[in-house]
C-alpha cells in the first residue's frame, strides 16, 4: 500500500510522507509496461495498403488477383463474414406513389441521419429506414427533381436548430431547404422547412448530382459536363443572404461566344458522380463515359484548381500495360470512383471500379514513400498535380472458371477497405462484400468475400456512418506530429467499436447488415459449437495468429451480457484450451561445448506453433541461449514482445533485463551439451497484453490534460481540462474491470505442462536425429532438459501475468482517481496545485502517471481534499470514495489524516472554548498514523493554530513509531557511528528517521525564538475612529488573526522546550542540547536536571579532540562548568587541568593560566570539603606548581612579544612548558634576566654569582632602552627606580634571590657615576621592604671596604654623603623606621658610626670645601640624633 499525502490550508504541503512499502513493485509492473508499449507501437505501425499492393512510385505497374494467396478460401471460407440480412419493406405511402409518377423517380440514403429518400417526380419524401416510420415530405417545386443531396450548413450562417440543408435540383432551380430535428436529436422527428432557405436558377442546366464537403461547400454535376458550386452566405445582414452558382470548368470569358459555338466547342460528357476526399481537400468527377477529373481544394478546402483529366481511353491503355492478361471487355466502363483517404493510405488516392469488378488505384502526386514518415512524423500530405494509374486488381474468382464471381456490376462503394459490388442477376441482385479484416496485418493484400442475394436490384449503396468513438483513436505518444492517425484494423479496436453498418435500397425494400468483426466470427462460431478442439476452432486460431484470436476470447468472456454467459463459458474454454505453452526451438548450432555463434545470415529453424504442429515462418528468427548455470535467457520473436530472464535464485523473473537480445548475444551462452534453446511467450500472454495495450490505447500514452481557450467579454482565458472526458473514462474503466476479473480468474495459475512437454520433447528428438545425428543415448538427457527449460519458460511466463495483474489494478485505480477529479472539477483543482505539479500535470502521459506518479497523484489527492476542507465540507464521504477507488493510492492512514485536517480546519474558525478539544482530537487522529505522517507539513499547521505543545508530542510519538526497535540510539552510542561507510542501513535509515521528527521541534523553537525577539512594531493610524479592536478573546488567549505577540512566543517557546527535556527521549535531549549550544543558550543547558546532560558534554568534549571546528570546542567549558555546578570539584579541576596543558592554537596562554587557577580553586575546594584531603592536597600542589611556571611563562611571553619574536611567541603561546624548556629554549637564548631570576626562584636554584649577575643584567637592560635616554638622567633614574621596586617587592623575601649588599653597591656606582640624586639608591630599598637599620649596616660594611673606584667618579667620600642623607631620612620621619627599643638602638649605634666617621673626616689633612661641608652636614645631623636620643631617655 503506497501511502499518499494529503494537504490542509495550503496546496504547498502535504500532511503523509510517501511510504514505497507494501505497494506494488514498481520494477514489475514497468516490466509489464514496457510489453504494453511494445504493442502499442506495434498496433500503430500498420502497413499501408500501397505497401501490401507493393506500389512504390507513381511508375509502378503492379496487379493483383491471379494468385490464389490474394483471395484464400482454405480456413476462411469457414467463417461468415457479413451478418444475416435484415429486411424492411418500403413504407405503403411510397410505393403507393409510385403509380402516380409520370416522368422521373430517383431513391437513395441519407445514412448520417438514418433516412433513406425518395423523389417521384417533383415532390421528395424523407423516411427513417431502419423501421419505415416518421415519413416526410416536401411537395413545393414544380418540375421534377433531377438531384438529391444532405450537406451540412455553413458555419455561422443559419440558425443553430438547422442542422443540415437538403439541396434538390430541377430543370430550372435550386433548391435549399433547411433540415432540423426534435430536440435537436437526429433519431427524433425529422422536420423540413416548408419555405427554401434559397432558390437560384439552373440556367437551364441540368444539374444530375450533388455533394457537399465538411465545411458546407455544395458541388453539383451538371449534364453539360461541367462542374458547378453553388455559393451561399450572409450578405448585409440577417435576411439579406445570397445565394450564386458557379460554373468551374469554364473559362470566364466564355460568356463572351454564343451558347451555340460552345456547344460546338465542347462535347458532352454528362458528370454522373462526384466525390470528395475530406482528408486531403481533392474533389473527384466521374463522366458518364468514364472519364475522370481531379480538382484541389487547396490545404484549407477553400479553392479548386483543375490539376488533371483522363479520359477512358487512356486509362483502359494503362491498365492493359499494368495487367496484359485482363480482355479489355473488363475495362469498358467505370461504374464508381471513391476516394482513398488519408485515413487508409497516404500513398493512394483514388480507387475506380469496372463493371467486371475490376479495381483501379491512382496515385495523384509523386510521393516520395521512404520520406514521408520522418523520425516517427508524418509529413503533411503534398498537394495533388495529375492522376496516376499504379495498379490493377482483379476481383475473387477472376482466374477461375466458377460462375459464382462479380458480373455486370452496376453499383459499388468502397471506404476503409472494405468494397461492395452490386450486380445483376435476372429479376434480382447480388451483393458481394471484399475486405482484408482477416489479414491485416499481413505485408500483402490479401481479402476474403461474402456474398448474399437481394430480393430486387439494388438502386442505391451506403455505409451508415459510424464516427470513430474517442476510445477507438490512439493516444499520440507526445514528440509525435501525427494529427490524422490512419484507421487501425478491426482487430485492435474491435472490444469498443460497432461494426460497420451497411444499407442497399431496392424495389422490395431496404436491406441492412453488417460486417463482421473477428469478434463476432468467433462468437457465431462458438454458438454452433461447444467442443474447444473442433476443427473450425482450429481453423479460427490459424488465420488469426500472434495472440489475436486469443484477443477476441477475452472479449467475449469479458461481455457482461446475461444472455452471453453460456458463449463466454465456451470462449474461456477455448482460451485455456489453445493458449499454449511458450514454444521451444531446437538446437540450431552445435559444435560441442565450445560451439561458436552463426555467422550473419545463418538459416535457422523457426519454432513449432502450439497449435497444430507446423512450423510458423511469420516469426522472427531470434534465438534462447542457455547460460553456463543451466538456466534459459529467453526472448520473444515478435515486435513488442520482452525477454524474460527466469528466476535465478529465488528471483523474480521480471527483475531481470528486458532488452531483447540479438542473433549474436543470444548464440553465446551454450549449455554443457552445446544445446542452444528459443523460448517464445505463449499465445495466451500475447491475448492478454494485447487486450489490456488495446483498452488502454486511447490513454496510456497521450497526455493527460490540454489547454482550452474560452473567449469571455472579448477576452480569453485558458482552462486545462482532461483530454478524454468523464463518459469515455467510465467506459474504459468498465472494459479495464472487467478484464482484471479475467485476469485474476483465469491467468494466475499454472498450466499443465506434461502433454506439452511430450509432444515438444518428440518433435525435438525427430529433429536431432533427422538434422543432426544425435545419438539415441542423448535423447533421454535432452528430454530432461526441455522439460526443466520449458518448466522455467512457463514459470516466467506466469510471472509475467502476475505482473500484468499488478499493472491493471494499479491502472484501474488510477483511472477512478482521475474519474473522480473530473467530477470535482478538474480545471478548479489544477489552479489550486503548486505551480511545479501544474507544469509536470501538464507534461505527463497516463503511462507516467500510473508507472511513476506517485507524487502526483498524492498531490491531487491532497488538493481535493483540500478544496473539501476549505467550502467546510465533511471529508468522510470524500475519504469513502477515494477508499473505494484507489485503496493502494488512499490508504486507512490518508482517511484519518484527512479527518484530522478536517478538524484542524475547523479549529481555525471555532471558538476558543472548542479549540483546545478540536486540536486535542486532531493530535489523537495524528499520533494514530505517526509513522507515516508529513511531520513538517502537520507542524506547520499546528503552529498556524498555535498548537506547538501538540506538535511536540505527536514528533515524539512519531519519532517512537519510525525507531519502534531503538536503532537510532544505538547507532548513536556506538563507537563507528560517525566515519564507518558500512554501518547497518536499517539502523542510519532510522536514525535519519529520528532525525527528521526532532528538527520539526527545532525548526519551531527556532520561530519561537525569532518571534520572542521580534521588537514591536511601529504605531499605525487606525483605520476607523473609535475603540481599538480586541486581539485577544475572553479567555485571554490571542487571536489566531493577530500576530504572535513577543511575551507569547516566549512563553510558547518555553513550554516546548520544558516538554521536550521532560521526555525520556535521549537522543531528542541530545538534539535539544546541540540546539542550546547553537543559540549560546549554554547558562540554561547547566541548569537542565537530565540524567543526559552529562554524557551529552562528555561527548561533545570528546568530538573536539577529533574536529576543533565544530561545537565541540565548547564542551570541555561546559562539562567543567557542569561539575562544579553540580559538586563535582575533582572532576571540574581535572578537566581545567587538561584544557590549560592541551596544546593548540585554539587556547592562548592566558586562557590556560586562567583555567589552571579556576582548578586551583575546585582543588582547593575538594581539599576543604572531602575526607580525601591527601588527594586533594597532591592535586592542590601539583596546580599550584603548574600555575607557577605558567606565570613564568607569561612573563617571558610578555617580554617576547616586546622584542617581536613572533615564531617564539606563538610557540610559547600554543602549549605549557616546563621549567627547564623554559629556561633552556626561552629565556637563555634571548638573554631575558628577568625571566632567568624568576626561573632560578621558582627551581629553587642557589648560585650568588648568577643572581647577581641577573640582578645586573636587568639593571643594564632597563638602561639600555632607548627611552631611558629620552628623560635625561632623572628619567632613567625613575624608569629603574619602578623595575627595581617592582623585581624587589616580589624576591626580598628570600634573600638568596636579593643580594642586597653587591645590588647596594652596584646602584650606588651607578648612580654615582651618573650623577643621580644620592638618595636614589636606598630610597629604592625602601620602598623595596628593606629596614633601615639594615640599611645601614649595609652601607657600613661598604665604606669599611674603602674601594677606590669612588675616587674614581668624582666622589671619594660619596658613601658617607649617602650615610648622612639616610640618617636625615630617618630623622625626619623616625617612627616609620624605627619604633620603641628599636629606635634607641638604631640612634646608638648612629651616634657611632657619625662619630667614627667625623673623626676620619676631621683627619684629613688639607680638607677641600666639599670636605668641610661634608662635615658640617654630619654634624647638623649629629645634633639631631643626640636631640632626638634625649627625647627618647625623657
Amino acid at each position: 500500500m503506497v501511502v499518499m499525502q494529503l494537504c490542509i490550508a495550503t496546496n504547498k504541503n502535504c500532511l503523509l510522507r510517501m511510504d514505497g512499502t507494501g505497494g506494488p513493485n514498481c520494477a514489475n509492473i514497468s516490466d509489464a509496461a514496457a510489453l504494453v508499449r511494445k504493442n502499442l507501437q506495434q498496433d500503430r505501425e500498420t502497413i499501408d495498403l500501397a505497401t501490401q499492393l507493393n506500389i512504390t512510385s507513381i511508375y509502378s505497374s503492379v496487379s493483383s488477383g491471379f494468385s490464389k494467396d490474394d483471395y484464400p478460401t482454405t480456413d476462411a471460407a469457414n467463417f461468415p463474414v457479413i451478418t444475416n440480412v435484415r429486411r424492411v419493406p418500403l413504407p405503403p405511402e411510397l410505393v403507393e406513389q409510385f403509380s402516380h409518377m409520370q416522368c422521373n423517380c430517383i431513391i437513395g440514403v441519407f445514412p448520417q441521419i438514418g433516412r433513406a429518400w425518395l423523389t417521384v417526380d417533383s415532390d421528395i419524401f424523407v423516411w427513417r429506414y431502419i423501421d419505415g416510420e416518421d415519413l416526410a415530405y416536401f411537395d413545393g417545386l414544380s418540375e421534377t427533381i433531377l438531384s438529391v443531396a444532405l450537406v451540412e450548413p455553413k458555419p455561422g450562417i443559419f440558425r443553430e436548430h438547422i442542422k443540415y440543408l437538403l439541396v434538390l435540383t430541377t430543370a430550372l432551380d435550386v433548391v435549399l431547404l433547411g433540415v432540423s430535428f426534435a430536440d435537436d436529436d437526429i433519431n427524433a422527428e425529422m422536420h423540413l422547412l416548408p419555405d427554401p432557405l434559397f432558390t437560384i436558377s439552373s440556367d437551364g442546366t441540368y444539374l444530375l448530382h450533388t455533394v457537399g464537403t465538411n465545411n458546407g461547400r455544395i458541388f453539383c454535376g451538371g449534364k453539360d459536363g461541367c462542374l458547378y458550386e453553388i455559393v451561399y452566405h450572409a450578405g448585409g445582414g440577417w435576411f439579406s443572404r445570397k445565394c450564386t452558382k458557379i460554373n468551374h470548368s469554364r473559362s470566364r470569358f466564355s460568356f463572351l461566344l454564343p451558347s451555340v459555338v460552345n456547344v460546338w466547342l465542347s462535347e458532352e460528357d454528362s458528370l454522373c458522380q462526384l466525390s470528395i476526399d475530406d482528408t486531403r481537400n481533392i474533389l473527384y468527377t466521374r463522366s458518364e463515359k468514364g472519364s475522370i477529373t481531379v480538382y484541389d481544394l487547396g490545404a484549407d478546402g477553400q479553392g479548386l484548381v483543375c490539376v488533371a483529366h483522363t479520359r477512358l481511353d487512356a486509362i483502359q491503355r494503362r491498365a492493359r500495360e499494368i495487367a496484359s492478361t485482363i480482355a479489355p471487355s473488363n475495362l469498358n466502363e467505370i461504374i464508381h470512383i471513391a476516394p482513398i483517404t488519408l485515413r487508409e493510405s497516404r500513398h493512394l488516392h483514388l480507387v475506380a471500379v469496372t463493371q467486371a469488378g475490376v479495381r483501379l488505384y491512382f496515385m495523384t502526386c509523386n510521393i516520395n514513400m521512404l520520406a514521408s514518415n520522418v523520425n516517427g512524423k508524418l509529413t503533411p500530405p503534398p498537394r495533388p498535380t495529375a492522376l496516376y494509374l499504379v495498379h490493377v486488381r482483379l476481383p475473387p474468382f477472376f482466374t477461375s472458371s466458377s460462375l459464382q464471381r462479380p458480373s455486370s456490376v452496376h453499383a459499388a462503394h468502397h471506404n476503409a477497405g472494405t468494397l461492395l459490388l452490386a450486380s445483376r442477376s435476372g429479376e434480382d441482385g447480388f451483393i458481394w462484400c471484399i475486405n482484408n479484416d482477416m489479414y491485416a496485418f499481413e505485408k500483402s493484400l490479401k481479402e476474403v468475400q461474402g456474398s448474399f442475394e437481394l430480393n430486387g436490384q439494388s438502386w442505391a449503396i451506403a455505409e451508415v456512418p459510424s464516427p470513430l468513438s474517442p476510445l477507438s483513436i490512439a493516444a499520440i505518444p507526445p514528440g509525435t506530429n501525427q494529427s490524422l492517425p490512419p484507421d487501425p484494423p478491426i482487430h485492435i479496436i474491435q472490444h469498443i467499436q460497432k461494426p460497420p453498418e451497411y444499407v442497399v435500397i431496392t424495389s422490395q425494400g431496404v436491406h441492412m447488415f453488417n460486417k463482421l468483426r473477428p469478434v463476432d466470427q468467433l462468437r457465431h462460431l462458438l454458438e454452433t459449437t461447444t467442443d474447444p478442439e473442433s476443427d473450425i476452432v482450429e481453423s479460427f486460431f490459424r488465420v488469426y495468429k500472434n495472440g489475436e484470436a486469443l484477443c477476441c476470447c477475452i472479449i467475449i468472456a469479458m461481455s457482461a451480457v446475461p444472455t452471453e454467459r453460456h458463449i463466454a463459458e465456451r470462449a474461456v474454454a477455448v482460451f485455456l484450451h489453445h493458449g499454449g505453452l511458450p514454444s521451444q526451438k531446437p538446437p540450431t548450432n552445435i559444435q560441442g561445448p565450445s560451439s561458436i555463434a552463426s555467422p550473419p545470415g545463418f538459416p535457422t529453424l523457426a519454432p513449432m506453433s502450439p497449435i497444430g504442429g507446423a512450423f510458423d515462418r511469420q516469426q522472427p528468427q531470434m534465438s534462447m541461449m542457455r547460460t553456463p548455470g543451466g538456466l534459459p535467457v529467453i526472448s520473444t520473436p515478435m515486435p513488442g514482445a520482452s525477454t524474460i530472464q527466469p528466476p535465478v535464485n529465488n528471483q523474480q523473473p521480471f527483475q531481470q533485463s528486458l532488452q531483447p537480445m540479438t542473433t549474436t548475444q543470444a548464440a553465446t551462452p551454450v549449455t554443457e551439451s552445446g544445446v542452444t534453446e528459443l523460448l517464445y511467450f505463449s499465445e495466451r500472454q500475447h491475448g492478454v497484453y494485447k487486450v489490456f495495450s488495446r483498452i488502454m490505447r486511447p490513454l496510456w500514452e497521450g497526455k493527460l490534460v490540454e489547454d482550452y481557450v474560452v473567449s469571455e467579454g472579448g477576452k480569453q482565458r485558458c482552462f486545462v481540462i482532461s483530454r478524454l472526458d468523464e463518459e469515455v473514462i467510465g467506459i474504459v474503466l468498465e472494459n479495464l474491470i472487467s478484464f482484471r476479473n479475467f485476469v485474476t480468474k483465469y491467468c494466475n495459475t499454472q498450466v499443465p505442462i506434461r502433454d506439452h512437454a511430450h509432444s515438444s520433447h518428440d518433435r525435438t528428438s525427430r529433429m536431432y536425429t533427422q538434422g543432426y545425428g544425435r545419438p539415441e543415448q542423448n535423447m533421454s538427457v535432452q528430454h530432461e532438459m526441455q522439460r526443466r527449460s520449458l518448466a522455467e519458460a512457463v514459470a516466467a511466463e506466469l510471472a509475467s501475468m502476475q505482473f500484468m495483474g499488478e499493472l491493471v489494478n494499479r491502472t484501474v485505480q488510477v483511472l477512478g482517481l482521475w474519474r473522480l477529479l473530473l467530477h470535482h472539477q478538474l480545471h478548479v483543482i489544477f489552479d489550486a496545485l503548486e505551480k511545479s505539479h501544474q507544469i509536470v500535470l501538464k507534461a505527463t502521459t497516463f503511462n507516467e502517471l500510473v508507472l511513476n506518479g506517485e507524487n502526483l497523484c498524492s498531490a491531487l489527492i491532497s488538493t481535493l481534499v483540500t478544496k473539501y476542507i476549505d467550502d467546510n465540507n465533511t471529508v468522510d464521504a470524500l475519504s469513502g470514495q477515494l477508499r473505494e477507488v484507489c485503496p493502494s493510492l488512499y490508504s486507512p492512514d490518508d482517511a484519518i489524516c484527512s479527518k484530522a485536517s478536517e478538524l484542524l480546519s475547523a479549529a481555525r474558525q471555532s471558538h476558543p472554548s472548542q479549540r483546545q478539544d478540536q486540536l486535542l482530537e486532531a493530535a489523537h487522529l495524528f499520533q494514530q498514523i505517526a509513522h507515516s505522517v508529513n511531520l513538517p507539513v502537520v507542524v506547520q499547521q499546528f503552529q498556524a493554530v498555535r498548537f506547538y505543545t501538540g506538535a511536540v508530542d505527536l514528533c515524539l510519538r512519531a519519532a517512537l513509531k519510525r525507531d519502534e526497535d531503538n536503532l537510532a540510539l544505538k547507532l548513536y552510542h556506538s563507537p563507528q557511528a560517525n566515519n564507518d561507510p558500512e554501518v547497518d542501513p536499517e539502523f542510519r535509515k532510522a536514525y535519519l528517521a529520528r532525525a527528521e521528527c526532532y528538527k520539526c521541534i527545532i525548526d519551531m523553537l527556532d520561530e519561537l525564538m525569532t518571534a520572542g525577539q521580534s521588537q514591536p512594531q511601529a504605531p499605525s493610524v487606525p483605520t476607523q475612529p473609535g475603540p481599538p479592536k480586541v486581539t485577544t478573546s475572553p479567555t485571554g488567549v490571542s487571536s489566531l488573526s493577530s500576530p504572535l505577540q513577543p511575551e507569547e512566543a516566549q512563553q510558547q517557546a518555553e513550554r516546548c522546550l520544558q516538554k521536550a527535556l521532560n521526555s525520556s527521549d535521549e537522543l531528542l535531549h541530545v538534539t535539544i542540547y546541540e540546539w542550546m549550544m547553537q543559540k549560546k543558550l549554554t547558562a540554561q543547558l547547566l541548569c537542565v536536571s537530565s540524567p543526559y546532560v552529562e554524557s551529552f558534554l562528555k561527548r561533545v568534549a570528546a568530538s573536539q579532540e577529533e574536529n576543533p571546528s565544530t561545537i565541540g570546542a565548547e564542551g570541555s567549558d561546559l562539562l567543567w562548568q557542569y561539575y562544579e555546578r553540580s559538586g563535582q570539584h575533582s572532576a571540574a579541576a581535572e578537566i581545567l587541568a587538561n584544557l590549560a596543558e592541551k596544546p593548540g592554537s585554539d587556547r592562548p596562554l592566558s586562557e590556560r593560566i586562567e583555567n589552571l587557577s579556576r582548578a586551583k580553586i575546585n582543588a582547593r575546594s575538594v581539599t576543604s570539603v572531602t575526607a580525601d584531603s591527601a588527594t586533594g592536597g597532591q592535586l592542590l600542589h601539583e596546580l599550584e606548581e603548574k600555575l607557577e611556571v605558567a606565570e613564568i611563562q607569561m612573563q617571558t611571553l610578555d617580554q617576547l612579544k616586546s622584542l617581536r619574536e613572533n615564531e617564539a611567541v606563538t610557540k610559547l603561546n600554543s602549549h605549557l612548558v616546563d621549567i627547564t624548556t623554559l629556561y633552556r629554549e626561552f629565556a637563555e637564548p634571548y638573554q631575558l634576566a628577568e625571566c632567568k631570576l624568576a626561573i632560578v626562584h621558582c627551581a629553587g636554584l642557589h648560585d650568588p654569582a648568577l643572581v647577581e649577575a641577573l640582578w645586573q643584567n636587568i639593571v643594564e637592560h632597563e638602561l639600555s632602552k632607548p627611552s631611558s635616554s629620552g628623560g635625561g638622567a632623572q628619567g632613567e633614574a625613575a624608569i629603574v627606580k619602578l623595575k627595581l621596586i617592582d623585581l624587589g617587592k616580589r624576591y626580598v623575601s628570600t634573600r638568596r634571590y636579593f643580594p642586597i649588599e653587591s645590588l647596594v653597591a652596584y646602584l650606588e656606582k651607578i648612580s654615582c657615576g651618573r650623577g643621580w640624586d644620592v638618595t636614589w639608591t636606598y630610597s629604592c630599598m625602601l620602598e623595596i621592604g628593606v629596614s633601615l637599620i639594615e640599611l645601614l649596616e649595609v652601607y657600613g660594611k661598604l665604606h669599611a671596604q674603602k674601594l677606590p673606584c669612588w675616587a674614581g667618579y668624582g666622589n671619594p667620600h660619596h658613601l658617607l654623603c649617602v650615610f648622612n642623607e639616610l640618617l636625615n631620612t630617618f630623622l625626619v620621619d623616625a617612627h616609620r623606621y624605627a619604633s620603641g627599643q628599636q629606635r634607641r638602638h638604631l640612634l646608638n649605634r648612629s651616634l657611632d658610626a657619625m662619630a667614627l666617621h667625623l673623626v676620619e673626616l676631621r683627619s684629613i689633612t688639607s680638607p677641600n670645601e666639599q670636605v668641610r661641608h661634608l662635615i658640617a652636614l654630619m654634624r647638623r645631623t649629629q645634633a639631631g640624633l643626640e636631640a632626638m636620643q634625649e627625647r627618647t631617655h625623657t
